[in-house]
Parts: C-alpha cells; sequence; structure tokens
C-alpha cells in the first residue's frame, strides 16, 4: 500500500489527531471503498469519539497506545455495549490505525490470519482426505477444514509448535475463547474440538487421546427453542427492509424464499442464475449438505421477488444470484447478520434464548406443515432431508407454537 505524499503530518505531530482524522475521513468517502452511506457514518462517529475521548484527556497526537485505552474505556462503561458494538468499534479504530501508520487500509486485510504452521496444515490435509474416503459431503469436509484451522490456530496462538505437544492447557485454552458465543454454539464447538482431538490420536500424531479432557456441555430443553415465525410476524419484517434500493429487492428476495420454501441459507447463497426455470415455474439445485438435487416450485411471491431484485442486479459474470452489490460482484458469503437486523428492527417479538436466525425459518415452514396435517414424506422430499429421522428435530419443537400455526394456501404458496 503506497504511503500519502510527504505532506501529510506526522502522526506524532502535536496538532496531527484531528487533521489525521479529518483525512481519513476523505479517504473514507472515495470512490475506492465505495462504502454504503450508513457503514461511512458509523465508523466517523467512532473515530470523532475517539477524539472526544482523546481531547478530554489533553491528547493532541496519536500514539497506538491510545487506541487500545479508548476501547477499554468503551468496555468499562455502564450500561454496557453490546459486544457486537464494541467488535465493530475496534474494527473502525483499526482502519483508523492503518490508515496513519500506511496512508489508507485495504478491506478484508484489518485481521490478516495468521498461517499455520506446515505440519498442522499436513494434518488439515489428512483429515480433509479421511472424511471424503468415508463419504462425508463436500460441504461437510470443507466445514470440519475451518473449524479444525480455527482450532489449531488458537493452539498455534497460545505456542504450540508441534501436534504432540498439545496439552490441557490449550484445550483450556480454546474452551475460554468460546465465552460469550450463544449456547448452542459453544456446545458445536466443543464437538467439533472433540473430534479433532479424537483423529489426532487415531492417526498416531498425539501420544494420548485428548478428547476426554473436552467438557460436556448439555444444553437442556429450555435452551433448544427455535423461533417458529407467523406469517404476519415474516411480513413484519419484510416491511422493515426498503424496496426501493438494490440491497433492499435483494434481501427482501433471499428472505422470501427462506420463508416460503424452507431452503438453508447456504444452498440460497449457491443458487446460480440458470438453477430457476422460469418456463416450468421451478427451482433446481444441488443441496450442499447432503449432495442432492432438489426441485423446488416457484411461487408467484418468490418468483416476484427474485425479478424484482433480477432488474437491478449488477451487470457481472458471476454465475451465482446473490452478488454483493460493490465491485468485484463477488457471492454472497452470509445472510444472516443482515437477517437479524431487520428482525431486531421490526420490533418482532422473540421469545428468551430461542434461535431466530435464516435458518429458523426452514423449521417454521416444515412445523407449519406438521400443523397442517401434511404427509411427513411429502415434508422430507420438499425440505431436502436425507433420512426421515431429520424430521423429528421439528416434532420436538415447542407444542404451543406448533398449535398456534395455521397454514393457508392461496395459489400455491405459503401465506
Amino acid at each position: 500500500m503506497a504511503p500519502l505524499p510527504s505532506t501529510k503530518v506526522p502522526y506524532d505531530s502535536p496538532t496531527a489527531l484531528k487533521i489525521l482524522i479529518d483525512e481519513a475521513a476523505v479517504e473514507l468517502h472515495s470512490e475506492k471503498f465505495r462504502y454504503a452511506e450508513r457503514t461511512a457514518h458509523y465508523i466517523e462517529v467512532t473515530w470523532q469519539q475517539f477524539l472526544s475521548y482523546c481531547h478530554s484527556r489533553g491528547l493532541e497526537k496519536y500514539l497506538p497506545k491510545y487506541k487500545d485505552e479508548f476501547l477499554a474505556d468503551l468496555c468499562s462503561r455502564t450500561p454496557a455495549l453490546k459486544a457486537s458494538t464494541i467488535k465493530r468499534k475496534d474494527s473502525h479504530m483499526k482502519m483508523l490505525d492503518m490508515f496513519i501508520r500506511n496512508g489508507t487500509w485495504e478491506k478484508g486485510n484489518l485481521d490478516p490470519l495468521q498461517e499455520l504452521l506446515p505440519e498442522f496444515n499436513a494434518y488439515l490435509d489428512a483429515q480433509e482426505k479421511h472424511f471424503a474416503q468415508i463419504g462425508r459431503s463436500e460441504c461437510t469436509c470443507r466445514t470440519m477444514r475451518e473449524h479444525s484451522y480455527r482450532i489449531l490456530r488458537c493452539f498455534q496462538n497460545e505456542g504450540l509448535k508441534n501436534l504432540a505437544d498439545i496439552g490441557e492447557s490449550h484445550i483450556s485454552s480454546f474452551v475460554l475463547s468460546l465465552k460469550g458465543h450463544a449456547r448452542s454454539t459453544v456446545r458445536c464447538e466443543l464437538s467439533r474440538l472433540r473430534i479433532l482431538l479424537s483423529n489426532l490420536y487415531l492417526m498416531g500424531l498425539t501420544p494420548a487421546d485428548l478428547s476426554i479432557h473436552v467438557p460436556r456441555y448439555n444444553l437442556g430443553h429450555q435452551q433448544s427453542i427455535v423461533k417458529i415465525w407467523q406469517s404476519s410476524e415474516i411480513n413484519t419484517v419484510l416491511e422493515t427492509v426498503d424496496r426501493t434500493s438494490p440491497k433492499g429487492k435483494r434481501d427482501a428476495a433471499y428472505i422470501t424464499i427462506a420463508a416460503e420454501l424452507g431452503v438453508r441459507s447456504g444452498d440460497i447463497r449457491n443458487l446460480k442464475c440458470s438453477d430457476i426455470d422460469w418456463e416450468r415455474c421451478s427451482i433446481s439445485f444441488i443441496q450442499s449438505k447432503t449432495g442432492k438435487t432438489n426441485i423446488l416450485p416457484l411461487n408467484e411471491k418468490v418468483g416476484t421477488a427474485i425479478i424484482d431484485y433480477l432488474r437491478v442486479r449488477p451487470q457481472t459474470d458471476c454465475e451465482y444470484l446473490f452478488v454483493n452489490l460493490e465491485p468485484p460482484y463477488d457471492k454472497m458469503r452470509s445472510f444472516n447478520t443482515a437477517f437479524e437486523n431487520y428482525v431486531y428492527r421490526s420490533g418482532v417479538n422473540i421469545p428468551v434464548s430461542a434461535h431466530h436466525g435464516l435458518h429458523s425459518l426452514r423449521a417454521s415452514v416444515a412445523t407449519k406443515l406438521l400443523a397442517a396435517g401434511v404427509n411427513p414424506d411429502t415434508i422430507f422430499s420438499f425440505l431436502g432431508h436425507s433420512d426421515r429421522e431429520s424430521l423429528n428435530s421439528y416434532l420436538r419443537l415447542d407444542i404451543e407454537n406448533l398449535r398456534e400455526c395455521a397454514l393457508s394456501f392461496e395459489d400455491g404458496e405459503l401465506i
């Protein structure tokens, strides 16, 4: 990254701080980044908060330690700020720090991931090969590699250099890193840690089976609730989407697909423009979880939402239906954060500890079909499950929600 011209005020100049933040704001609004107006506003608010923090303490120049002290001050405030807010402001301050040091910043490079040691990478390759040999889907192999990578990186950050030296202290450090996550997430992460340690022992890379030292984590019934959405609630969430903007049209399309057809969020991201057969009014795609093809009806509500989005979709050679709205227009990586923001703005009541991400819409579709008396075999086929036992999770959902759910059919669509 090329530094700014030499006319730039040195960061240790007594009057540099305000000038540097003003220069960073100019960079923020440049055509190079094309941040959304609201995003740029949030970033500038953080920088101005930092400027006020420094002025209140008589600090006129910039030192990296002031950034850390400012973030520590935010963490100590009462009432406490949300963890997501702290994380966002930490990212904003890293942008400012990188700008002061390098004259600019690069998207995606604020938290560069540490390279794994060769031995660790070799294990990841061997694990992936093993999963493929025993018939695990490509999605499962990829997911296990990602999670194993994160665990090994945590171990490496704790000073581990050889797999044979993994000890209880490394396990404890990883468990402590899960503090603040949802209980269901903690349970999943512990399960993956257990699998990793067990595989390391079976492959002869550790002298003992350390999986026995991973604590068990029982969620209990009350922690396993999934939000079952009424049609009116889904409509309320969709009303918060600004359908006059390209982003709103795109977001409304994928939310409608999830709410009407119960498609997994990963499969929605993987949908290709060619998967839609407009003549037959159907969507056909290969499910990432099972590797099997699923064909679903394209009802009027889903079709209209997709058409509205296609009219504003960027002109790109990307084969995937849902793409980022800024160059280089790649496939979207996630829907959940945006969906949860819409849910928050809508004011829809969410039961305490209930899972309410985009995947909960899939559970809602299944539950409504069950409540309407639809044959389980039909639901099994519609949702594209790999086995009928998968429906048991929906049968175990809160019985009162199940009784209250009603399914209406109008022109062949869920309303």
